[in-house]
């Protein structure tokens, strides 16, 4: 097994680039970047390589050392963080300001720091300034010091090749015969485990804000890794960690809360809301996060929906069951029960409470029927531990094939049950096949007369009844229809 990698801090003041910074390097946005200043909340992590010398550069909130409320003073913890378990770091400050604006408190923390400190004066986008803010910023006493433009990757190259010489050297990342060693190899994206069993499983944390996303990722990494707060919306990055349980590797996402479409958003919470779609995207398998005490919304329906359409497998985790435990549940209303999800996917199938809460949520989510429910805690880390252990059957659902003897004996045993109605306007509907065309996403093909002679209820009723008799619980399926009359 390779030794972890040597890590390098990006930290600085609020809006000094460090974001810009990251993604120069990567070369991709991995980070959220935009003028409105803190719009980096979480430690995010990204693998690299520079001169042949390997290392992980972690990207960090604005620091200060004044925390004004809860938010800024985890904020700091969690840079802090970053700081002691860093091997180099990387100081950015902006060029466009006097050496004189750095905050001196700041100044003093890195001098007592016995790392190596690299000083990137940011923000230098044309070279008529670069000798004159060179002389201004030495006078900060830090002596490796590099004018640099993450806007135009100017300098960049010198600022990495210091990098590369203060770092422990050690065993890392192998780069491929065909890489040039000055080139930046960014590797922080999982690979997609279609056709590769062996790679990890990507599962991305989504929901509206403020459900409990952060509180979950954290407690399944048993570390403080991304910032939690009452506040709505404190996620805005997409933050990737790898982690082994029981010999099998997960790439777990946490993202940003998915907010209602409003005509005028901050910048940085549109960005939020795109990555949030990239990671459901890349992902295998989604934990669909809703708050157990509170009353269902559009908007969880609504990212829900983005779940089901993107095609991926579905966790329900009903958040907050400690809340549960002292009062009744604003769920627990009226409404017509409708078929929900197995009762032995239940965290506590035998308590009313939960019981009305399931019928609730089943209510609200007909779509979801498949996917399994378990009623959890961030806080406490209640049946975290059982819908972690029910990603890898959904995934390798996604992944299996049913043979065609099995297929011809299913569709045999359906259209005795519940053949397809002839359609006024319409030939009379014959099927004589079906296959398996396609997994991850698991798609079928129906051979039949005329696509036309098909009703749509008989199209959902078979495919509701591969998802039940052939087992793909936790995963949407897709059904094709192929007319004979159809070349």
């Amino acid at each position: 097994m390779n030794k972890p990698l040597p890590i390098v801090a990006i930290v600085g003041q609020p809006n000094a680039g460090k974001s810009s910074l990251l993604n120069k390097i990567a070369k991709r946005p991995m980070a959220i970047t935009s003028d409105v200043a803190g719009t980096t909340r979480d430690r995010q992590y990204i693998d690299t390589s520079w001169n042949g010398v390997d290392f992980t550069l972690v990207d960090t909130a604005g620091l200060s050392l004044n925390p004004g409320d809860e938010l800024e003073l985890n904020l700091l913890k969690q840079i802090n963080v970053a700081l002691d378990e860093a091997d180099a770091i990387i100081l950015v400050v902006d060029g466009k300001q006097p050496a004189r604006a750095i905050d001196q408190n700041i100044l003093k923390k890195f001098r007592r720091i016995k790392k190596p400190i690299v000083l990137a004066v940011n923000k230098l986008d044309g070279s008529s300034q670069w000798n004159e803010k060179t002389a201004e910023f030495q006078s900060l006493g830090i002596k490796n010091l590099f004018p640099v433009s993450a806007l135009n990757g100017r300098g960049i190259g010198d600022m990495l090749d210091c990098v590369a010489s203060v770092v422990p050297v050690g065993e890392g990342l192998k780069p491929s015969p065909t890489e040039d060693n000055n080139s930046i190899i960014s590797r922080g994206l999982p690979s997609e485990p279609e056709g590769n069993p062996r790679a990890p499983i990507a599962v991305s944390i989504v929901g509206k804000p403020n459900v409990g996303k952060s509180s979950i990722f954290n407690k399944i990494l048993k570390e403080e890794r991304v910032v939690v707060s009452p506040i709505a919306g404190t996620t805005r990055t997409a933050i990737d960690s790898d982690i082994t349980i029981d010999g099998q590797e997960y790439t777990f996402i946490d993202t940003a809360g998915l907010k209602k479409k409003e005509h005028r958003q901050e910048q940085p919470d549109v960005f939020a809301g795109f990555q949030s779609f990239k990671s459901i995207r890349r992902s295998d398998i989604c934990f669909f996060v809703i708050d157990a005490s509170e009353e269902i919304t559009k908007q969880d329906q609504r990212v829900a929906n983005e779940i089901i359409n993107m095609q991926k497998g579905c966790i329900i985790l009903a958040n907050k069951c400690d809340l549960l435990q002292s009062s009744l549940s604003p769920m627990q209303r009226g409404g017509r029960v409708r078929e929900g999800v197995r009762s032995n996917d239940i965290g506590r199938p035998n308590d009313d409470q939960y019981q009305t809460t399931r019928d609730y949520i089943s209510h609200h989510f007909p779509f979801l029927w498949m996917c399994p429910l378990f009623f959890v805690s961030g806080l406490t880390g209640e049946n975290l531990e059982e819908a972690i252990n029910a990603i890898k059957p959904i995934f390798e659902r996604r992944h299996k094939t049913i043979g065609p003897d099995q297929l011809n004996e299913f569709l045999q045993n359906v259209l005795k049950k519940n053949p397809p109605k002839l359609l006024r306007d319409q030939k009379k509907p014959k099927v004589f096949s079906l296959k398996q065309i396609a997994t991850n996403l698991p798609l079928f093909e129906l051979l039949v007369n005329h696509s036309g002679a098909i009703s749509q209820q008989f199209r959902k009723f078979l495919e509701n009844s591969i998802t039940k008799y052939l087992d793909f619980y936790g995963t949407p399926i897709t059904l094709k229809l192929r007319g004979k009359d159809k070349k």
